[in-house]
């Protein structure tokens, strides 16, 4: 079984999470910044009614999948979990699923390449993590190039892979914040998507847009 990260590459779309009062379970969460707070529930989302796209991230870095999309991937017997669909901020279902997973890899080993780091929470160090980028001199001026990260995994059982077609990062892109001061609001930085090659084809299959996968290694 192959596995691959996920990049959206469209237009971000509405807002979701913290900033629309979803609610996050802390106790396995850092203490200091908050970095792997568990949603609790639906997802809390707003702005995204009339998305007319299949697969999307929200400004806030969440993941949508369309009802559509949900009922086909069923259909294939896609392994899941328990998604959920999202709703509104009086409470309401909308047709979209919030597509993630609460199972997570393990850290990435150092053969990782494409990845920075940068104010990482010294606690944790589990946020901060950011695409690499290079820098072009072009006749416009300079261009910046962000660089395909390549994650290397090790001693990931079978057993394990077995479970599910999608999975999370143990490394959390983007800076959290568990207080809110002056203005800094309340963040999560939020891990990258890894799903297995029966999501891909199915993906493919369907016809999703703005997307590639990036292969991932386990040794």
């Amino acid at each position: 079984m192959r596995y691959y990260t996920i990049i959206y590459k469209g237009t971000l779309k509405g807002e979701s999470g913290e900033s629309c009062n979803s609610k996050y379970d802390l106790q396995n969460a850092c203490r200091e910044c908050g970095t792997n707070a568990q949603l609790v529930g639906n997802l809390i989302a707003k702005g995204i009614s009339s998305v007319n796209l299949d697969f999307f991230q929200t400004f806030d870095r969440d993941y949508v999948i369309s009802e559509r999309l949900f009922n086909f991937l069923k259909m294939k017997k896609i392994k899941l979990g328990s998604l959920l669909k999202i709703i509104d901020t009086k409470g309401k279902e909308m047709s979209f699923y919030h597509f993630n997973s609460k199972l997570s890899f393990p850290k990435a080993t150092n053969k990782t390449t494409g990845l920075k780091t940068e104010r990482q929470c010294g606690v944790c160090k589990r946020d901060g993590y950011f695409n690499d980028m290079m820098y072009q001199v072009t006749k416009d001026g300079i261009k910046k190039i962000y660089t395909h990260i390549h994650f290397v995994f090790e001693n990931i059982k079978n057993d394990y892979l077995k479970t599910s077609d999608i999975f999370v990062t143990w490394e959390h892109f983007g800076l959290s914040n568990l207080q809110a001061e002056g203005i800094r609001v309340i963040r999560y930085a939020r891990p990258m998507l890894l799903v297995s090659d029966q999501i891909k084809m199915a993906f493919e299959e369907y016809g999703v847009k703005n997307i590639t996968f990036e292969k991932v290694e386990i040794n």
